[in-house]
């Protein structure tokens, strides 16, 4: 049974808008939308207008959520996630929400992880990332919201049309989450079948091109995933890894003589007669069948025990 019983008014501060309140508000449109309710965002300081919204998001200084009010401002916060980084809006509209709108509490979680808790970090003022030795940073879910407002320069009459456009993004972004989502819990439970089925090999072979990599991670005796290309024809040769955030981490390799040749020369080399390619670095390899791909992986294997 519906909550509300009209259009239902969501508030959420005005001026400079944030991914907070944006993934926050674009949830909300979200459930409404599976609902079949429809919602009214406003965006405003005005204490009497807070009073009266039926959901207030990210201002109003109030943390209930059995009354709708998702602020995280006040001087005690609102509490922590699992991991400790602090609640921010969205992540406590995610908290009641997010399960309603996934249809899934373990897809809900995984967004959680991956989308919400570092949106809540960076408004919190907590570094989850720093620069690397090149002097290079992520680009940040958090920093693409934030060109979505309008500078000095532009007219503010077009302020409400810019939070729109970036209300209407952040949906498709928690969309295609959830779809994501839903494809890695699926994948990771193939693979960890897989993986018992083969008596955790150190070539794991997969019929099917699905989402492997974390429960690969997890398996340190996988050297080698062989699995069917996303074209549906040839098949692909990959190192397992140790740690998903690390490149360097790649638990074996190919051999160096075959890295970045294609074709007739990767085929000479390899000896393997379906070769396509390999990757500078060998961490990667495609060949036209899947027996071709077994055989370069064993070769592979051959060659680190020599």
């Amino acid at each position: 049974m519906s909550l509300f019983k009209k259009k239902i008014t969501v508030v959420t501060h005005s001026g400079t808008f944030h991914a907070d309140d944006i993934f926050a508000c674009a949830t909300f449109s979200l459930w409404a939308e599976k609902t079949d309710q429809k919602i009214n965002i406003v965006r405003s300081r005005e204490e009497e207008i807070i009073k009266k919204a039926d959901i207030v998001v990210d201002v109003g200084m109030e943390y209930d959520p059995d009354k709708n009010r998702f602020d995280h401002h006040q001087k005690k916060g609102a509490g922590t996630h699992e991991n400790g980084i602090p609640y921010a809006s969205f992540g406590l509209v995610w908290k009641k929400y997010g399960a309603k709108v996934c249809d899934d509490q373990k897809v809900a979680n995984r967004i959680e992880k991956n989308l919400v808790i570092p949106i809540d970090a960076k408004d919190n003022g907590v570094n989850i990332s720093s620069v690397n030795e090149f002097g290079v940073i992520d680009y940040r879910t958090s920093d693409m919201i934030d060109i979505f407002n309008l500078t000095q320069q532009e007219d503010k009459k077009l302020s409400y049309k810019q939070f729109e456009k970036i209300i209407f993004f952040a949906k498709e972004i928690i969309k295609r989450e959830i779809v994501w989502a839903k494809n890695f819990i699926e994948g990771e439970r193939e693979t960890l079948e897989a993986i018992k089925k083969q008596n955790e090999p150190e070539v794991l072979i997969l019929e099917k091109n699905i989402e492997w990599y974390e429960a690969v991670s997890k398996n340190k005796n996988i050297k080698f995933v062989v699995y069917l290309n996303k074209n549906g024809k040839d098949w692909n040769i990959q190192s397992g890894r140790d740690d998903l955030e690390k490149y360097d981490s790649d638990r074996a390799n190919l051999p160096k003589n075959w890295w970045g040749l294609r074709t007739d020369e990767l085929r000479s080399v390899s000896g393997i007669k379906d070769a396509q390619f390999c990757t500078n670095g060998g961490w990667f390899a495609v060949t036209k069948t899947k027996e071709g791909a077994i055989e370069m992986a064993n070769k592979a294997l051959h060659n680190l025990s020599i």
